[in-house]
Formats: C-alpha cells, sequence, structure tokens
C-alpha cells in the first residue's frame, strides 16, 4: 500500500430528485463537513457539489493534507482512485441506456485495430466484464516498474 493524503471527494447527488425535500442548506451542508473533517477525523478535506431547483454550488471545507494549509474549491484536483470504477460504469450504463453501447459489446469494438485485446477463457472480453471486474485482465501494467512504488507509484508511468 502506498500513501496518499487523506483527502475525500463528496458528492451530494440532487436531494430534492429523490425525496421530494429541498436540498439542504449550504451551511446545513458546510456543517455535515466540519463535523466529519474536525468531529470525526474522516479525512482532511471534503468538496461537496449540489446540483438542485437553485442551480449548481460548491461547498467546501477542510485543507489539501494534513498539513497543508491551502483551502479547496470546485477545482481542486484529488486522487480519487477505486472511485473511478464506479465513475465509469455509472456512464457506461448511461451509455446502454441511451443505447449508444451494450453491455455485450466486445471491448476490442472500441480500440484501434492495431490494438491486440486478449481474450478469456476464448471469448472476447465485453464491457460487461469490464465493468463488473471480471474481465481476468491484470491489475497493473506489466510494463510498470515505479522508482517510488511505497508513496506514489504512478508518478513515473507515462502517459
Amino acid at each position: 500500500m502506498f500513501a496518499r493524503p487523506a483527502l475525500v471527494l463528496g458528492l451530494l447527488l440532487p436531494l430534492s430528485s429523490f425525496s421530494g425535500q429541498p436540498s439542504p442548506s449550504d451551511a446545513e451542508i458546510r456543517q455535515i463537513l466540519t463535523d466529519r473533517i474536525d468531529r470525526d477525523r474522516q479525512g482532511v478535506g471534503i468538496v461537496v457539489g449540489v446540483i438542485d431547483a437553485k442551480g449548481r454550488r460548491i461547498i467546501a471545507y477542510g485543507s489539501l493534507a494534513k498539513d497543508d494549509p491551502r483551502q479547496l474549491n470546485g477545482d481542486t484536483v484529488f486522487e480519487i482512485g477505486p472511485l473511478t470504477k464506479v465513475f465509469t460504469s455509472l456512464l457506461l450504463m448511461d451509455m446502454v441506456q441511451r443505447g449508444e453501447v451494450a453491455l455485450t459489446d466486445p471491448v476490442s469494438k472500441f480500440l484501434p485495430s492495431n490494438v491486440k485485446m486478449p481474450e478469456r477463457n476464448g471469448k472476447k472480453i465485453t464491457l460487461a466484464d469490464l465493468s463488473t471486474q471480471t474481465s481476468s485482465l491484470p491489475n497493473l501494467p506489466a510494463n510498470m516498474n515505479p522508482k517510488d512504488p511505497l508513496n506514489n507509484p504512478y508518478a513515473d508511468y507515462p502517459l
């Protein structure tokens, strides 16, 4: 395991659409964030995006890292690591609902022709396999040899 700042990215979905109740006020959200950071020690900083009938707004509390006094805002960049799987699967389901892709589509359909996609048990790996993490693809690239595997294994990996 490698060290990373104990940051939390908070997302507050439009509550009024789901519950019929108005969204919490900025003051109520700020109090929740203050409690999570100062009282419960569940991170050092949280940024919440709210989309409701009033429009879009950002509420932030805390700092970027334990000993980093920089304030958070809507442009703060977080390392969200495994959480990207959730976002990617949500976007995939949205694309499926719109008929843009099918879960049964092979991944190779969306790759350049010069990219060789492995198969799993003699079958093409599908978007569903990727989304459910059942593709049998390795967790890390074979060409990954980080200089600092404990603190930041991805720092020197080429994009």
